[in-house]
């Protein structure tokens, strides 16, 4: 089993919280539209709102956790995506415009990490404290390495 080297929570920025605030627009509306006396419209905004709700419950991160053999990124529930460390080619700041897998919690680049990985798809993160992250992950890579 892997042993927990370091963790950290995710970045969140405003306008990603003002995102995830979505479902409560819909049940506000939903609820303007049973006043109103239209209930199909209602149900169908709270239909949407439950939808967008599990959606982002199911795929925003929770954690980013630096074991002793990989990274591990928790997601809602049971939900988790793991980058061993043998597909890791480096990590760092980002650099230019970023395409693959997106763990990000917010629209400036100050938060984000770029996990280049041989031969797959980039994964970007947004640790809440980058520098000690990229630190932790380096410091456990080259402990991994020697093993």
């Amino acid at each position: 089993m892997d042993s927990l080297i370091y963790q950290d929570r995710p970045h969140y920025d405003v306008w990603f919280k003002v995102i995830m605030a979505f479902p409560l627009l819909f049940i506000v509306v939903g609820v303007s539209f049973l006043v109103d006396g239209e209930p199909q419209a209602a149900v169908g905004m709270f239909v949407t709102a439950a939808l967008m709700a599990a959606i982002y419950w199911a795929v925003f991160p929770r954690r980013y956790c630096i074991l002793d053999g990989k990274i591990k990124i928790a997601l809602g529930g049971p939900l988790v995506f793991n980058i061993p460390f043998d597909s890791i080619e480096k990590a760092g700041r980002p650099e230019g415009m970023s395409i693959g897998i997106n763990f990000a919690t917010t629209f400036s680049s100050k938060h984000a990490i770029q996990i280049v990985r041989k031969g797959k798809l980039d994964v970007n993160i947004t640790p809440g404290n980058r520098e000690l992250f990229l630190e932790n992950l380096d410091k456990a890579l080259k402990d991994w390495k020697k093993i």
